[in-house]
């Protein structure tokens, strides 16, 4: 009788933990999926052509699609033309609400890094953020505007499947939640700005649920010895 008690009491206890542990699942599920399965948020569309069609701005010029030496807007002819469009006021400005795409060793037949060169292209908006970063792959709220093979001293490319590892990527329009470009999903739910999965949380549960569950074990075997 003695254990059939103490067995109730440890399933009662196990029940009594189980709703929050199963809740901090369902909001890192959610959350994740927020992050990765909605579609990204209204912003930059870019691609290169020979010229920049109806609401698009040119960003820089490229002399190829591949393989290519690069060149500003005002400073070169090449016939390859990286055009954007879908935010605010777009332009190439380097003041203002802007961030820099690319580093030019000059201004026409140039070769381009992440830093160093003299030459900036920018890309400027009047919508509140503007986001430029260079890795293997864009965020989801971000578009590529090329493509290069180095980060200093290299050449430039589209960014279709021939071109180089190296994605340059931009996003520009309203300010992003938690989960955007840069910042890992927020599944705390505290509303303190937390961004780590509740994990601690979860093993803290679990660990009082395994102690008590112990406990209770414990102390039927000392009363059915007594």
């Amino acid at each position: 009788m003695r254990r059939v008690i103490s067995i109730a009491l440890a399933a009662a206890l196990l029940l009594a933990f189980a709703p929050s542990g199963m809740g901090a699942l369902r909001g890192l599920s959610n959350s994740t999926l927020h992050s990765v399965g909605e579609a990204a948020p209204a912003g930059l569309t870019c691609s290169v052509k020979p010229s920049c069609g109806t609401g698009e701005v040119g960003i820089f010029r490229m002399s190829s699609t591949s393989n290519a030496h690069a060149g500003t807007i005002g400073g070169s002819a090449y016939g390859n033309v990286v055009c954007c469009s879908g935010a605010a006021g777009l332009g190439t400005s380097c003041s203002g609400t802007h961030a820099t795409v690319l580093y030019l060793s000059s201004t026409d037949n140039a070769h381009v890094g992440t830093s160093g060169y003299p030459t900036q292209v920018c890309l400027s908006t009047t919508d509140p953020t503007v986001v430029c970063s260079e890795g293997g792959s864009c965020g989801y709220s971000q578009t590529c505007l090329s493509t290069i093979s180095d980060n200093s001293n290299a050449h430039v490319a589209d960014c279709s499947s021939g071109g180089y590892s190296i994605k340059v990527c931009c996003y520009a329009g309203p300010v992003l939640p938690v989960g955007g470009v840069a910042e890992p999903p927020d599944v705390a739910g505290s509303g303190s700005g937390s961004s780590s999965p509740p994990y601690a949380a979860l093993a803290g549960a679990a660990a009082g649920v395994v102690a008590l569950l112990g406990a209770g074990g414990w102390y039927a075997r000392r009363r059915w010895q007594m």
